[in-house]
């Protein structure tokens, strides 16, 4: 078996609205697909500018629990510019400052209005000015 990508990520949430302000207001993904089900519910697919693994916004249920999607990460240009743009929204984000200018770059975590969480990552070769206490 070969695998070539990773094609989504399923989020469970519990208010598709106020997810969507999130992910594509605050975060900037597209909204590909908006369907309901009598079945599964409501479904979003998006994807992130530039492409890559979609996430699939589901309606929470038993088999998919709402903050139970964890360790999905997403590359910022800025993370100065996506902390700011997270507490705004209300999302409270955690910054981890590794190594700087080595590979490791900047990772941060933030949890969304359901509690899935996500790291936003900025790779050191992209400087940035964080003064980390």
């Amino acid at each position: 078996m070969a695998i070539s990508r990773i094609a989504s990520i399923t989020v469970p949430v519990t208010n598709h609205d106020r997810a969507v302000s999130l992910y594509r207001d605050v975060l900037g993904f597209s909204v590909i697909n908006d369907r309901t089900t009598s079945e599964r519910g409501r479904e979003l697919h998006m994807t992130a500018p530039g492409g890559g693994a979609a996430i699939i916004l589901v309606s929470a249920s038993e088999q998919h629990r709402a903050g139970s999607t964890h360790g999905g990460a997403l590359q910022v240009r800025d993370m100065l510019d996506a902390v700011e743009r997270l507490a705004y929204a209300g999302i409270n984000v955690t910054i981890t400052v590794r190594h700087l200018n080595t590979e490791a770059g900047v990772w941060a975590e933030f949890h969304d209005h359901d509690g899935n969480s996500w790291m936003l990552w900025q790779p050191a070769e992209h400087p940035f000015a964080l003064i980390a206490a």
